[in-house]
């Protein structure tokens, strides 16, 4: 394909997963999205037949670019501190990048779970068996105290991570802050989280 193509395939895809995040898989438009990216409808089916053909892009440029790189973390030799801070880092990265991420994957989840369960990046995930792993050889070498499965430990992770992110407009407004200010604090909160998921498992 040519970089005109390219870079025309890259706009449709940024133009809609704006759109998929404000509207949900349902309430996305093709219609909307081909104006959003300046193509045609006839441009935008040209590079993607189906609207869930781009929606499983989009997941797979979002959600799964997380997971896979996440899973790519794991062949790399390092301990379970060094890959618990890696994997908050990586997943603030993330949402600090696609801020709509959080609340889209919620509304996905709910509407319509399916659309994410078919991703392949999905149904290869092992994340908590590899934290396992982690845990196991930690528990060994008694760097930490707690029987947290790699599931739950995950779970944590996510939940101190993405939720600050889900509540950011309430938060904004309840503490009066500013963009920025609201930026600088979730940053802040990155090293509190990986200090917080290490100190609970000392216990």
């Amino acid at each position: 394909m040519s970089r005109m193509n390219q870079k025309t395939k890259a706009k449709i895809l940024a133009a809609a997963e704006t759109v998929f995040h404000e509207n949900g898989f349902k309430g996305a438009r093709t219609t909307l999205i081909a104006k959003k990216a300046g193509v045609s409808r006839t441009m935008l089916h040209y590079y993607y037949s189906t609207k869930e053909e781009l929606f499983q892009e989009v997941l797979q440029h979002s959600f799964g670019f997380f997971l896979q790189h996440a899973q790519d973390m794991f062949t790399v030799e390092g301990d379970l501190k060094t890959m618990i801070e890696q994997l908050i880092d990586l997943l603030y990265e993330v949402l600090t990048a696609k801020p709509g991420l959080a609340s889209f994957m919620v509304n996905i989840l709910n509407d319509t779970p399916e659309m994410i369960t078919a991703l392949p990046v999905i149904q290869e995930e092992k994340l908590p068996a590899r934290l396992d792993e982690l845990l196991d050889q930690a528990k060994r070498e008694q760097q930490i105290k707690t029987d947290i499965t790699g599931e739950n430990l995950l779970l944590n992770i996510y939940g101190l991570c993405v939720i600050p992110y889900l509540t950011a407009p309430l938060i904004r407004f309840k503490e009066n802050r500013s963009e920025q200010e609201m930026h600088a604090f979730l940053q802040q909160r990155k090293d509190r989280i990986k200090a917080f998921v290490w100190n609970g498992m000392q216990k």
